[in-house]
């Protein structure tokens, strides 16, 4: 017995609805006849779930699969969670069509977190210890994102920073780069305060200015009492603290907070010009304290030439001391 394969029109009865579909198909050469082709077949009934899924707006396998992954689920959790067998949802991603219910419930979670959220909060006790640890840890992640977003939102809008600029340096604020900066000052000055910090991503941000005319990090900065800082730091340090970045611990003379930090820079976002930059900034002002770099900021005409709460432009980079 001789056959071949052909693309052929099949049916398929999926819950009592015909789904055609065009496949391949293995095909006798002499009665012209379909014949059972284990790979074959199961291709041709997986196109006809396919085509029911999208006819019917059933949640797919892969969808699943990405739910269930970006909430640190097993199967056996998500399971629990539903009210329905550990197996069921294996079957689930393997192939099988879902019952209506079950597919419109994780179509909701999967377009509407909040939605989740909800359902989890009802559900939890369902899971283990551990299970609902993991599911907590990525929904506060997920909230930390959202309000980081919106901070820097407003940073952006409060700044003026939407349209880069003399006040920006003629770049656009960069957060990734920004946090670098935090981290790379943390770790190579010891007792970092907020004020010498801030001076810190001044210098580095003014001096590369001076040589290229754009700015490292797109910060915009104010003339402060304690010198050039930038605008809204509260508000960055404030994301930075909430994403475990950076944390704020007193002094032990009880007169001000030392920044820490355990992570390290990624030092692959920035090109080397800005490295040497920070580098030598870090170089020039190390064993300079809060005092004493705050009266030597004081001497610039960024500082000289400007008003309180003022932006200092960036035009002052070429008269730095």
């Amino acid at each position: 017995m001789s056959n071949h394969i052909e693309k052929r029109k099949q049916v398929f009865k999926v819950r009592n609805i015909d789904i055609t579909v065009v496949a391949d198909a293995l095909v006798d050469d002499q009665s012209n006849e379909i014949v059972f082709d284990y790979n074959l077949d199961n291709q041709a009934i997986n196109m006809a779930f396919n085509e029911y899924r999208r006819n019917h707006h059933i949640v797919t396998p892969e969808e699943i699969v990405e739910f269930r992954n970006k909430y640190k689920l097993s199967q056996r959790a998500l399971a629990k969670l539903l009210g329905i067998g550990s197996a069921t949802v294996a079957r689930y991603e393997k192939g099988s069509l879902p019952t209506e219910s079950i597919s419109n419930l994780l179509q909701q979670f999967i377009n509407d977190e909040s939605s989740f959220t909800s359902f989890f909060e009802i559900n939890k006790a369902n899971l283990s210890d551990d299970e609902q640890e993991k599911v907590k840890n990525v929904l506060l992640g997920m909230k930390n994102e959202l309000k980081e977003d919106l901070i820097l939102k407003a940073y952006l809008l409060s700044n003026e920073n939407n349209h880069p600029n003399i006040n920006d340096g003629f770049t656009k604020f960069d957060f990734n780069k920004f946090k670098n900066m935090v981290i790379y000052f943390t770790n190579t000055t010891k007792g970092l305060s907020k004020t010498r910090l801030n001076k810190l991503l001044f210098y580095s941000d003014f001096t590369f200015f001076q040589q290229s005319t754009t700015s490292i990090s797109g910060a915009t900065y104010i003339h402060d009492h304690y010198g050039p800082v930038p605008n809204d730091f509260e508000l960055l340090y404030s994301v930075l603290k909430d994403d475990g970045i950076i944390d704020f611990v007193p002094f032990n003379n009880g007169h001000g907070e030392e920044l820490r930090t355990n992570k390290s820079i990624n030092s692959s976002i920035f090109n080397n010009d800005e490295l040497y930059v920070l580098k030598k900034i870090s170089k020039k002002f190390d064993g300079f304290n809060a005092n004493k770099i705050t009266e030597y900021s004081h001497k610039e005409s960024a500082y000289k030439e400007t008003k309180s709460k003022k932006f200092i432009s960036y035009e002052y980079a070429f008269d730095l001391n």
